[in-house]
């Protein structure tokens, strides 16, 4: 069924999504697990830009948790998988860990708080832990889009640095970087900032809503709990239109 002629605002979303690119070398089963050591500097380099120091991969991560919750279908993907995940104990833990995954890959060990070597990569672990198991459903295309999106977002809204001449190659090298992540674990992804803001704009239109404002309540717990400085107001004028509104109507 073409995209035109599917009247379920979700269906669409799944049909736009899946024609992202992820070809069989991105998406392949034996994803490598490290970084070839002559990109090691090119990793880090991007890790102290855009993700370092550790409280601001954490405030990535509350930036790009609130964006999925203003999608109440995405994140009941995650809760009907592990129901506490985003719970006012849990969601610190969730942040945690999964901000781990995502600071292997710049060489930085959130657990010891010091670089590491070698630079693991995280295709393998989001297709391990986001994929079909007993009893849970894979993670859907559209739902790690989506959140992958806004974590790329948040990494260029927090990053501190000045912008310079080299901000937009940098940018640019980024979001290949870690679109990779995605489309190494068989998750396509949009190719370009520009495709996934339309796709973006596209989801809040037509699936933002309120049901998940609870998990938006505990997000300022959240960072409160690791440490980390959050703007209410900034976060909001982050979010998508549709979602800020719901975000603003139901906790500023």
């Amino acid at each position: 069924m073409s995209l035109a002629n599917t009247p379920d605002p979700l269906s669409r979303i799944h049909l736009l999504v899946d024609a992202f690119d992820r070809s069989a070398e991105q998406g392949r089963s034996d994803a490598p697990y490290f970084l070839e050591p002559d990109r090691e500097a090119f990793a880090r380099a991007l890790g102290s830009r855009f993700w370092l120091p550790l409280p601001r991969a954490y405030a990535i991560f509350c930036y790009a948790y609130s964006a999925l919750f203003g999608i109440p279908a995405f994140t009941q993907e995650a809760l009907s998988r592990q129901s506490d995940r985003f719970s006012r104990k849990r969601l610190p833990l969730t942040i945690r860990t999964t901000s781990g995954f995502i600071l292997d890959a710049f060489g930085f060990n959130p657990r010891n708080n010091r670089a590491r070597v070698p630079i693991y990569l995280p295709g393998p672990v989001i297709r391990s832990v986001h994929g079909q198991s007993e009893g849970k459903q894979r993670i859907s295309n559209a739902a790690m889009a989506y959140f992958g999106h806004h974590l790329i977002r948040a990494a260029e809204c927090l990053s501190e640095t000045p912008l310079d001449v080299g901000f937009d190659n940098q940018r640019r090298d980024h979001y290949d970087y870690v679109g990779d992540f995605f489309r190494s674990a068989n998750y396509p992804f949009p190719p370009d900032m520009i495709q996934g803001e339309a796709f973006s704009t596209r989801v809040d239109q037509e699936l933002a809503g309120d049901a998940c404002c609870d998990c938006w309540n505990n997000v300022p717990l959240a960072a409160e709990e690791l440490g980390t400085p959050l703007d209410l107001s900034h976060l909001a004028e982050f979010l998508p239109e549709r979602s800020r509104a719901h975000f603003r109507q139901t906790v500023l």
